[in-house]
């Protein structure tokens, strides 16, 4: 698999001012700076007890719309331990710009959340039970044609909610198993907790 470096980053307890999103973020964003392979980041909200909208564009909605990438890599993003009080601002910062985002609720349960169509809604599911598919097995997994089986993951791919590698597609489940144990993760990054 291409390489990744995982980062599962714990964040500040309340978000609850624009100005602390902003500062979340930018920390992110400084971390992924310096990596130089692509970077799958998790983005650990179990301990956030509060999450207002303004947080929620500051921090999920702008790292989804900030620069797919650096010279050295792509940046893909999974939002895990979403909470039902976290849903709501959540989904409301992603839908009103039409994006979506890879999200694990607290439950462990994959979820996307914000605007995403049916049928690519459909196709990441069935991605995320397989792990790693070919557009091939995709299409007979879900009775599609080849063309419009791969059509779907390219723009799963093209949105950064799916992995492609070589000629396979990875969910993002999938490449945090694969990943390796030794320096895959930097939990309570400095800055972030709290």
């Amino acid at each position: 698999m291409t390489r990744h470096e995982i980062f599962d980053l714990r964040l500040f307890s309340y978000l609850v001012t624009r100005h602390t999103g902003r500062t979340v973020r930018t920390s992110i964003e400084m971390q992924l700076a310096d990596c130089e392979h692509s970077v799958l980041a998790v983005l650990d909200l179990e301990h956030v007890e509060l999450i207002d909208f303004s947080c929620a564009d500051e921090v999920i909605a702008k790292l989804v719309t900030g620069p797919a990438g650096s010279p050295s890599g792509r940046r893909f993003f999974l939002f895990r331990g979403i909470s039902e009080d976290h849903a709501e601002p959540i989904e409301s910062a992603l839908s009103r710009q039409g994006l979506a985002a890879a999200c694990e609720r607290d439950t462990g349960d994959p979820v996307i959340m914000g605007e995403l169509a049916p049928e690519l809604d459909q196709v990441w599911r069935t991605l995320w039970g397989l792990g790693r598919a070919r557009p091939s097995r995709l299409a007979n997994q879900l009775s599609l044609e080849l063309d419009l089986a791969t059509s779907l993951l390219d723009r799963l791919d093209a949105r950064g909610l799916v992995i492609r590698d070589g000629d396979h597609y990875v969910s993002f489940g999938r490449a945090l198993a694969e990943a390796p144990a030794s320096g895959a993760s930097t939990p309570g990054s400095p800055g972030l907790t709290g």
